[in-house]
């Protein structure tokens, strides 16, 4: 596929050689930004790296030693330059052949002689290489319902696919404590699932950690189809093998990458990953713990005080099946009866309307707080037809998970 580099430039932000390192972390300080390109008139010498000045300046005497220092000398050792008109598949390989502590780097983008052009984002990247493979996995599936119309048998194999892949979502869900009636459980839960094709690459699991503790885990491969369904599949099964990493969030995201990463690289040519959240609540102790591979973030619901907010992790982790032995730092929050928690994957907020307008995170946000006093099954519901409403044809365009989590009072 014919891509044009320069449409994917996210920013132009770029510094003269001779700027004091002071300046430049002063110009980093009022853009949401983390890399700039370092010039010397026309000649692009490299990048430099807000997070890499804020440790030169922050150390006792950093400031007075290198805050008049120029930036020349405190460049990012070995940039990923690329070039205008370099096949995207080729820097597809050199941009994910990274190691871990660069790999989201920007990426340099130069003219035909060497100037500079801008910087693109490694997620950007991410994003597009996901897209041709959704494409790659569209035609495919065309393909596959061609072939289904002479062949019944793969039809059927298909369709037996979809039932399993369904009846492996909970229809009833445990009560805590465990003799608790649903209607009086400490934890009530409700969700929706929509497989794009037959079947999906999104799924999700509650398990039952004590009297008043759940753990729980969301996962979205990597597109959507057959293939995504059979990561699933395998991510389902290294899930029930977990014991006790069950209890921790970190340990078990570590465990599930590793075995992860073993297996597809054996899959040649191909890049597969998959986002992940693990979530641990207490519902009787007041507290959440959780950590996240990459995954969009939950929202909260705090309805005691009609507040809705996004549960930022300050260290989101990388995505699973990329690098072995990756590290995913959990994070541990308060919450309070009456709570309400929103997992789900990014094909709830990831599409566009008609114009072309995407939906977008903060609207997902808006239409939950109008829903912030429904009982959880009309809140999930309402919420899945208000946002499928803003979608092209009533339809959603990647397989969507979500799963509402509701805190409900207990006694200590």
């Amino acid at each position: 596929m014919k891509t044009n580099l320069q449409d994917l430039i996210d920013h132009r932000s770029f510094v003269t050689a001779d700027e004091t390192v002071g300046l430049v972390f002063q110009l980093f300080s009022g853009q949401a930004i983390e890399f700039m390109a370092v010039v010397d008139g026309e000649r692009l010498l490299g990048m430099c790296a807000k997070h890499n000045i804020g440790l030169l300046l922050g150390t006792q005497y950093g400031y007075s030693l290198f805050a008049h220092k120029k930036i020349r000398d405190h460049l990012m050792q070995s940039p990923v330059y690329t070039a205008v008109g370099t096949d995207i598949h080729d820097v597809f390989r050199t941009v994910f052949a990274r190691s871990m502590d660069c790999f989201y780097d920007d990426v340099l983008l130069t003219g035909k002689n060497g100037e500079f052009l801008g910087l693109i984002h490694t997620l950007t990247l991410i994003k597009l290489q996901n897209r041709f493979h959704l494409e790659n996995i569209h035609i495919l599936e065309e393909q596959q319902r061609e072939i289904n119309l002479k062949n019944a048998q793969i039809e059927t194999d298909l369709r037996m696919s979809r039932e399993l892949q369904q009846a492996l979502l909970p229809v009833h869900y445990p009560t805590f404590p465990p003799e608790a009636e649903a209607t009086v459980s400490s934890l009530k839960f409700c969700h929706h699932y929509y497989p794009f094709g037959v079947v999906g690459g999104d799924f999700f699991h509650v398990r039952q950690l004590s009297d008043f503790i759940a753990g729980i885990f969301i996962a979205d491969v990597m597109g959507h189809g057959v293939p995504a369904a059979l990561i699933t599949a395998m991510l389902r099964a290294l899930l029930e093998k977990c014991g006790e990493e069950a209890t921790n969030p970190s340990q078990l995201l570590a465990q599930i990458n590793n075995e992860t990463t073993k297996i597809l690289a054996q899959i040649n040519n191909v890049t597969l990953f998959a986002t992940a959240l693990y979530l641990i609540v207490d519902a009787k102790n007041g507290s959440i713990r959780y950590a996240t591979a990459g995954h969009p973030s939950p929202i909260l619901i705090r309805n005691r005080l009609g507040l809705v907010e996004t549960m930022e992790h300050p260290d989101p982790g990388t995505i699973l099946g990329i690098f072995e032995n990756a590290i995913f730092p959990m994070h541990e929050m308060t919450i309070e009866p009456d709570d309400r928690i929103l997992l789900f994957t990014d094909g709830l907020f990831e599409f566009e309307d008609r114009q072309g307008l995407e939906f977008g995170l903060q609207r997902l946000m808006d239409t939950v707080e109008k829903g912030i006093n429904l009982p959880i099954s009309e809140a999930v519901e309402s919420l899945i037809t208000n946002v499928r409403n803003y979608s092209k044809n009533n339809q959603f365009s990647d397989d969507v998970c979500l799963l509402a989590v509701d805190i409900n009072s207990v006694s200590k």
